[in-house]
Formats: structure tokens, C-alpha cells, sequence
């Protein structure tokens, strides 16, 4: 010990060093030097601590820290095997290592096992709340399948076939019609032209009129959707009004009526209207005047 000590302070010296100016440049206090140089290891706090100490002041002097770490570790061997030899037993020296091996580690702190606590409890409340969420969407994403199902069942598809009866009343309300009556279609803006968009809801009938010529007639399947363009009118007849919704001039119409109705509306640039059918007279034949002749009844003798 008193070797390496006296290594240490010879060094210092010829390098013309303080003990103060070592100590404000490696950050030991200048008595631990002096106890280093002095070969009193044993006075400092521990011997981890006497070898780092060791280690900083011989780097810090240009020596090499690994000899003087091994000079330090052969001076220590003899000194314990007497202490082990005097204490007749290796039971004390193997409990102080087994207390070592179970001292806390330096890393762990109170802080540490707070932050890992807190950290435990969010990641807790977080896999929570996102259990809950998804619970939530999948019980909102179930209902509305349910409701879709319940809509779908609760309205029956209607599948209205016209009979010849019926075109021919159309193309007879067409033919007999005079100026069509208004009804109380709300018009925003009045257009020189006529669009009109049908959409079909329902399968239903359908013939279109275009400026008093056809464009469509035939069926329409749920969902087809189809548009005109006319100046003067488009006339829109079907056999099944609920199935049928119409936008004029980018204004919702609405349906055309209920379900299997017969439904007649004409459209102009001043808005919806329904013609009003009228009857044709026919002339019937006038009762013909036949003169016939009485007999008259002669008087003898005149």
C-alpha cells in the first residue's frame, strides 16, 4: 500500500502538482488524495470506492490505472487470507458476499418503481377504455344491421303490371286533355326549359313524354334512374306512384302518390301539374219526324 502511495505522490511532485489542483480537476477532496498518497486505503468509506479513486488519480497523473489496480489487488490478497484463517471459517465472509448479491440494485429507485407504477396504471386504463369502444361500436354497427333487416322485411316489395286497359286509358287521357289544371307545385325559379329526373324507388310502369313525343315507356327497375329535357312539357304517366319520385328543374317532387296508384303529371316551365281529363261527347242520332196520313172519314151524300 505504502508503495503505490508513495508512487502516486512522487508522481504528483514531479509533475509540480498540489493536491488542491488535483482535486479541482478530477473532483475528489484533496484529503482522499492525501489518504491515497499515505497508502491509507483503509480509511476510506469502502474499497470499491479506494479503487475508483485510485483509478481517477493515477489516469489523471499518467499512470497506468490497471498496474497500480493490480498492485492494489496482490496487497489485498494476504491481508484477507489472514483475516480468514484468524476467523477460522469462510461462513462470515460468504454471508457479506450473499448480502451483496441481494443488495437493491443502484438503478432502482423510488422514483423508478413510481413512474413504473403510473406507467402500468395508464396502459391499464388505456386497454379499458379501448375495450369499451370497440363494445360500443360493434353493439351500434349490430343495431343498424338489425333496423336495415327489420326495414327490409317491414316493406314489401309491390310489382305493378299494367294492363292493356290502362295504356289505352293513357293514350286516351293524353289525346282528350285540355289546358291542364295547376296544382300547388312550390316553384323557386321559372326556367325556359324542363328537366325532370325520375328515379325509380320501386320496379314500376313508366312512359315519358317528351314535347308530345314518347321518349320511354316501359319498366323501370329500383334504383334506374333516368332524365328529359323538353321545352314545353314532359309528361310523366305510371302505374304505381309510390314507387316513382321525381326532381323538377333540381327541386324534389317527392313521390308521385302511393303504392299501385295510376298517376298522371305533366310538366311545364311554370311547374307540376295534373291534366284534368274530359269527356268526349258523343252526338247521338235525333228522333226523325214521319208524317203519316189519317183517313179522313167521308160523309155520304157530301
Amino acid at each position: 500500500m505504502e508503495e503505490i502511495g508513495r508512487t502516486l505522490r512522487e508522481t504528483r511532485e514531479r509533475l509540480g502538482l498540489t493536491l488542491e489542483e488535483a482535486e479541482r480537476t478530477i473532483r475528489i477532496r484533496s484529503s482522499l488524495l492525501g489518504a491515497l498518497e499515505r497508502g491509507e486505503f483503509d480509511s476510506l468509506p469502502s474499497a470499491t470506492q479506494a479503487r475508483g479513486f485510485l483509478h481517477n488519480y493515477a489516469e489523471f497523473l499518467g499512470i497506468d490505472p490497471e498496474a497500480l489496480l493490480r498492485q492494489y489487488d496482490e496487497s489485498k490478497q494476504p491481508k484477507r487470507r489472514r483475516s480468514l484463517v484468524a476467523r477460522g471459517s469462510s461462513k462470515p465472509a460468504d454471508n457479506k458476499k450473499t448480502k451483496r448479491q441481494t443488495r437493491m440494485p443502484s438503478w432502482f429507485s423510488t422514483d423508478i418503481f413510481v413512474i413504473a407504477t403510473i406507467t402500468l396504471g395508464v396502459i391499464v386504463v388505456l386497454g379499458w377504455g379501448g375495450r369499451k369502444l370497440f363494445t360500443s361500436i360493434s353493439s351500434g354497427e349490430d343495431a343498424a344491421a338489425v333496423e336495415s333487416s327489420a326495414d327490409a322485411i317491414s316493406q314489401p316489395t309491390a310489382t305493378y303490371t299494367p294492363s292493356p286497359a290502362v295504356s289505352a286509358l293513357a293514350d286516351l287521357t293524353q289525346l282528350t286533355t285540355e289546358e291542364p289544371t295547376a296544382t300547388p307545385t312550390l316553384i323557386l325559379n321559372v326556367l325556359d326549359t324542363v328537366n325532370l329526373q325520375v328515379i325509380a324507388e320501386r320496379e314500376s310502369w313508366v312512359q315519358v313524354l317528351v314535347d308530345g313525343k314518347e321518349a320511354f315507356r316501359g319498366r323501370m327497375r329500383a334504383g334506374e334512374q333516368s332524365d328529359y329535357l323538353g321545352e314545353e312539357r314532359v309528361e310523366l304517366f305510371t302505374g304505381n306512384g309510390g314507387g316513382i319520385r321525381v326532381i323538377f328543374n333540381g327541386q324534389n317532387q317527392g313521390l308521385m302518390g302511393y303504392i299501385g296508384q295510376v298517376v298522371i303529371r305533366v310538366w311545364t316551365p311554370r311547374g307540376g301539374q295534373t291534366p284534368t281529363p274530359t269527356q268526349t261527347l258523343t252526338p247521338t242520332a235525333s228522333p226523325v219526324m214521319t208524317e203519316t196520313a189519317t183517313p179522313t172519314p167521308s160523309i155520304p151524300g157530301t
